[in-house]
């Protein structure tokens, strides 16, 4: 099982905007990664979201949501000590800010997702017409064999 970051417990007012409409909110828990908000009426799961606080903006997709709660998962790192404005104290992850993205690897990129597209639709392209050729001609050979028998037969006939 994935170990969890550390949590920091809080009750921050925020404002977070979910589509066209602002929201108050309160910020429950933060982690480098991640908060869970309180609100009275949670969006859906999956759902993208910004949170407001002072200078701080947070954007993230909602990754759990239930009884006007929900649990964000921030696109970038969130900066704990501005949204409570006090020093704070969590254990370092493994990685550390200026470390290369640990997701790089497990994202995919357009330009090889596009070659990879275009190798696949080739190769399909190929298989597809190299059937068609090979039931072409057992079509054709099939009527010549039927012709050569059907020919050999008046012949035998005629003997």
């Amino acid at each position: 099982m994935k170990k969890r970051e550390p949590r920091v417990l809080t009750s921050i007012p925020a404002r977070m905007r979910l589509e066209d409409q602002w929201l108050d909110v309160k910020i429950m828990n933060l982690s480098l990664h991640g908060m869970m908000l309180r609100m009275a009426r949670a969006p859906r799961r999956g759902s993208y979201i910004e949170v407001r606080r002072a200078s701080s903006v947070i954007v993230g997709r909602v990754v759990w949501s239930k009884d006007g709660q929900c649990g964000i998962r921030a696109q970038d790192e969130i900066d704990m000590a501005m949204l409570t404005n006090a020093p704070v104290q969590v254990a370092a992850p493994a990685w550390k800010a200026g470390d290369a993205d640990r997701r790089a690897d497990q994202r995919r990129h357009v330009e090889h997702s596009e070659e990879r597209s275009r190798l696949i639709a080739r190769r399909l392209q190929f298989g597809s017409l190299t059937l068609f050729v090979l039931l072409a001609s057992a079509a054709i050979l099939k009527i010549i064999s039927d012709s050569f028998v059907e020919a050999i037969a008046q012949v035998a006939e005629a003997l």
